[in-house]
């Protein structure tokens, strides 16, 4: 039976694995169909789950409850799984309001009311909600909440472009997700029941894992040939503050002054100048910037590889919105429930706004200029003063606070630095050197060490508070949110855990400051935006978060497996690296069936084979590997371990940012 196992288990993942490929080039409906949905794909699964159930038995694992629950509840997911596949129904259904339409079941449904409900001052979509009346029974239906008609659960799938319908995803499983469910309850208690139970080896590995172990980089600033006009630097910092909407949401222009600057140039000042000096310069002395800027946009492109062409395209097309108004849309007014944004001399202004505000909003910025041109700085402060005025007076109660522009002009200055990352990468090198390949100057190595972890932790937490406060959601939603995340994971996890294992302490600066260097390199990614409807769901900051601190310790796991390498304390090495797996396979598992959880209120569907699903279900399944040693000698093998654990990473890797940069699917937002 164990060479049954043997077989079947890696052929299940090189078929999933194989399948996110195929799905690349021959799309969802095909794979689905060919692979997730064949007869054989199933008959892989049944026959190793009943093939390890009968080894289970012969282990007499049900000696060992803990244990014993934790593989149970795996067979219980996939028994829910199977009743899914076989039972489960899926369609759709069209509504317009106030005309009846029939369910699958026979029950008549009537769409009374659909709208879109936006940010404030917005018009940026913050859910979509849909009344749906059956008889005498009304259920609303929006992002995150299913209407549950008859055991047929209803879910927002689009919406008419008339706004006068929606379609709506109908799905009907009443047996397998209660039973999948239950398997999920299941796990629950089987990890923690392994995690306080005396018979695993959770608590052999502690105890030898805790027996015996105890570059400024400069920016070189492109120098301006000639003069350039430049806006005073008050003046230009007053501008700063004026909100405007960008980005679907209302912030201080300081924030489109340095994303315009950084996509530009690469920094968020040039040549001595502040990025509100160079955003509002370039709007009232647009020729002698355009051209002092020409190496930026008019390069020579014969030299240029594929890929600055297409930084070339991005920087051209940047300056053509700036151009054509979209960064500066500062002037807005209230035409009903609908709050639009008008940028400086907007002409066909609807007829609702009354004459003197059209007039202020095409003539203010042109007496901003000639104030500044003129060099009447005290009248240019006067007209920025009458902006804000008049933007508070239109909507005032949809506007940032005081305090939240501040906050955001200071997270500007914070994300727009390369040079901590940098600098933290480059010494977190060095002392990690230091650590591994000498033992003396073992004080002062462990100071340094201590610093750099407290100035880590203060600068993570600040730019995640931050973002938080600022983006209104936990920020974990996008690429570089999370990486900043999970650096601040890394070096929590490292202050934390510091007595017991003071390894640890080298190697986690390291990995946080490679995972900052991430999120910096995700450009416009850093920007905040306002969230998609699906994502306003408070599962799914758990669901991230619980992935993200499995991955930061995946990765502690790789370091101490390359130090495995050399280190001569290899025992207590392997003990710590195996006393990690498990609370790491532990996070991952339950992040995944989190997820899982999401989808089904979001979708009505806990699982879907997306390419992000599957890699996951990938990297859980290679990491349950080494923990099974009693039944594979292999690992018992400190060496071997470590080369599996380091090898094993790279599915990690590609999960992470292979599918997203790659493979695509619904989980590419990420």
């Amino acid at each position: 039976m164990k060479r049954i196992l043997f077989i079947l288990y890696p052929l299940i993942i090189v078929c999933i694995a194989a399948a996110t490929i195929v799905e690349k080039y021959l799309g969802t409906e095909f794979v689905g169909q060919h692979i997730y949905g064949a007869w054989w794909f199933s008959a892989l699964w049944a026959v190793m789950t009943v093939v390890g159930c009968a080894y289970m038995v012969q282990q007499q694992l049900y000696k060992r409850l803990a244990v014993m629950l934790l593989h149970a509840a795996f067979v219980v997911i996939l028994v829910g799984a199977l009743v899914t596949h076989l039972t489960a129904r899926r369609d759709t259904i069209h509504l317009r309001i106030d005309v009846p339409s029939e369910l699958a079941s026979g029950t008549i449904l009537t769409l009374k009311s659909f709208q879109i409900v936006n940010y404030p001052g917005t018009d940026a979509p913050l859910d979509y909600q849909s009344v749906i009346s059956c008889g005498a029974k009304e259920v609303t239906v929006s992002m995150n909440h299913i209407g549950n008609i008859d055991g047929y659960r209803l879910f927002q799938s689009s919406y008419d472009s008339d706004g006068e319908g929606v379609t709506l995803g109908v799905s009907y499983d009443p047996y397998g997700i209660a039973i999948t469910y239950s398997g999920y309850l299941l796990l629950l208690i089987g990890i923690i029941a392994t995690l306080f139970s005396r018979r695993t080896q959770m608590r052999a590995l502690y105890r030898k894992a805790v027996a015996g172990v105890v570059l400024l980089l400069c920016a070189v600033s492109v120098n301006a040939e000639e003069p350039l006009p430049v806006i005073d630097r008050d003046i230009a910092q007053r501008m700063g503050t004026i909100q405007i909407l960008y980005n679907n949401r209302i912030c201080p222009m300081n924030t489109v002054a340095t994303d315009f600057v950084m996509k530009l140039t690469g920094s968020a000042s040039w040549n001595g100048y502040t990025a509100d000096q160079v955003f509002t310069s370039w709007m009232i002395y647009y020729m002698p910037w355009e051209a002092a800027m020409k190496p930026y946009l008019q390069p020579n492109k014969e030299t240029m590889s594929a890929k600055e062409k297409k930084k070339l395209a991005e920087r051209q097309a940047v300056v053509e919105m700036f151009y054509g108004g979209e960064y500066i849309k500062m002037f807005p007014y209230r035409i009903g429930h609908d709050v639009n944004w008008y940028m400086p001399g907007a002409h066909a202004l609807p007829r609702e706004i009354p004459v003197k505000e059209q007039f202020f909003i095409k003539q203010s910025m042109d007496f901003l200029t000639e104030a500044i041109v003129t060099g009447q700085h005290d009248r240019a402060l006067e007209i920025i003063a009458k902006i804000k005025l008049f933007q508070r007076e239109m909507v005032g109660e949809v506007l940032p606070s005081g305090g939240e522009t501040q906050a955001e002009l200071f997270y500007n200055s914070l994300r727009a630095q390369k040079w901590p990352v940098m600098l933290s990468l480059t010494f977190s090198l060095l002392l990690c050197m230091v650590m591994l390949f000498t033992t003396k100057w073992r004080y002062s190595v462990n100071i340094a060490l201590w610093a750099l972890h407290v100035m880590l932790l203060i600068y993570l937490t600040l730019q995640l508070a931050l973002r938080w406060w600022l983006g209104g959601h936990i920020p974990v939603s996008n690429g570089p949110e999370t990486m900043l995340f999970m650096a601040w994971v890394v070096v929590l996890f490292s202050v934390a855990l510091h007595r017991q294992f003071n390894i640890i302490m080298g190697f986690a600066p390291l990995i946080a400051s490679f995972c900052m260097l991430v999120a910096m390199m995700g450009g416009s990614s850093t920007q905040l935006t306002p969230l998609m409807p699906v994502l306003q769901s408070p599962l799914l900051s758990i669901h991230v978060m619980t992935v993200m601190c499995a991955y930061s310790i995946f990765a502690l796991q790789v370091l101490l497996g390359v130090y495995a390498f050399w280190a001569h304390d290899l025992e207590r090495i392997t003990a710590l690296s195996q006393l990690l797996l498990y609370p790491a396979i532990f996070l991952l598992t339950i992040g995944i069936f989190l997820g899982a959880v999401w989808a089904n209120v979001s979708w009505g569907n806990y699982w879907s084979w997306d390419p992000k699903e599957s890699w996951a279900l990938i990297t859980l399944m290679v990491y349950a590997v080494p923990m099974h040693k009693a039944s594979l000698p292999l690992f018992r093998n400190d060496k071997y371990y470590h080369i599996y654990i380091v090898g094993a990473f790279l599915a990690v890797l590609i999960t992470y940012f292979g599918v997203n940069y790659l493979l695509g699917g619904m989980h590419s937002y990420a």
